[in-house]
């Protein structure tokens, strides 16, 4: 079957009322590899709208640690190799146009990760998601996608020249207490960044009531924060610090795809159960106080006219 082919869905029969529950854990790679192609697919698509900002990173990354990864015969390693190879389409594209895609990339990022996330969200719930949906919720939530696109962008960079910067200029005890606390703030923010995107494709609320939201996540959902941010590191490191083989298959293919899944199948529940379960209680509430007022209203008025009679 071709990646870009519309899919042929074939009904499934319901499950049946007594079936046990499945664990999370393997429920989350029944539905991963029951969606491969789709996982697949998406993948593809946001690797090709992010490539130029992990280029970017990439030479970011080898330059800052060049002095270390100069071996003693003067040969350079590249801590990255994997990436490498994508990196060297860099010289088969004109200069004038390198900065162009990375301002397009730090643009399409937010929107495109909005997109990203409403079809977890969706495959997380095991309800149906068309993989065009992609463009069509990036488009959607284009604003609120930036907004939250540009913050992970400068948060991150604020927060790792912070994590690797040089304090010689200042006392040592300052220089540890800035990385120390510069670890601490990106790692609460990217617990806080579990949630940006879900909540966001979800219900309707300001950026505001989003991060608001997402700060009391951190602590509410401490530990799937843990375990969807381990998953994230494991899949990194075997993606970017292994074989460069393996980060030529796996990133384009399966990398974006898989830890995002990973976050918002673990995290959602958070979102659903502090957020969704309420509204959805108090809509019902006052569905039923409507109720309530429409019957006394009908009973007021056959009263008067019987009363007429």
């Amino acid at each position: 079957m071709s990646l870009f082919r519309p899919y042929k869905y074939k009904s499934r029969p319901d499950l049946e009322s007594n079936a046990p529950v499945k664990h999370g854990f393997f429920l989350f790679f029944e539905l991963f590899f029951r969606k491969i192609w789709r996982f697949i697919t998406l993948n593809i698509y946001y690797f090709l709208v992010t490539l130029p900002m992990l280029i970017m990173v990439y030479f970011m990354i080898n330059g800052y640690f060049a002095d270390q990864l100069i071996s003693e015969s003067g040969e350079f390693m590249d801590m990255l190799p994997g990436i490498g190879i994508f990196a060297s389409v860099v010289s088969y594209i004109p200069q004038f146009l390198h900065t162009p895609l990375v301002v397009l990339s730090m643009i399409l990022y937010g929107p495109a990760t909005m997109g990203l996330t409403y079809i977890f969200r969706n495959f997380a719930r095991e309800e149906h998601a068309w993989v065009s949906d992609f463009v069509s919720r990036a488009l959607s939530n284009f604003k609120q996608g930036l907004f939250f696109g540009i913050l992970d962008i400068v948060v991150v960079w604020l927060l790792a020249n912070g994590i690797l910067g040089d304090f010689a200029f200042n006392a040592a005890a300052v220089g540890i207490v800035i990385k120390t606390l510069s670890v601490i703030a990106l790692v609460v923010y990217l617990f806080m960044r579990h949630y940006f995107y879900t909540i966001a494709v979800t219900v309707n609320l300001s950026c505001f009531a989003i991060l608001k939201n997402s700060w009391y996540f951190v602590v509410l959902g401490f530990w799937r924060n843990l375990w969807a941010g381990f998953v994230c590191l494991l899949g990194l490191v075997v993606c970017f610090f292994t074989l460069p083989l393996i980060s030529l298959i796996t990133v384009p293919l399966l990398l974006y795809s898989f830890t995002g899944f990973a976050v918002v199948f673990t995290c959602y529940p958070v979102v659903k159960k502090y957020i969704i379960v309420p509204a959805l209680e108090q809509e019902a509430a006052a569905r039923g106080e409507s109720a309530a007022e429409k019957k006394e209203e009908e009973a007021v008025e056959e009263e008067e006219i019987s009363e007429e009679n």
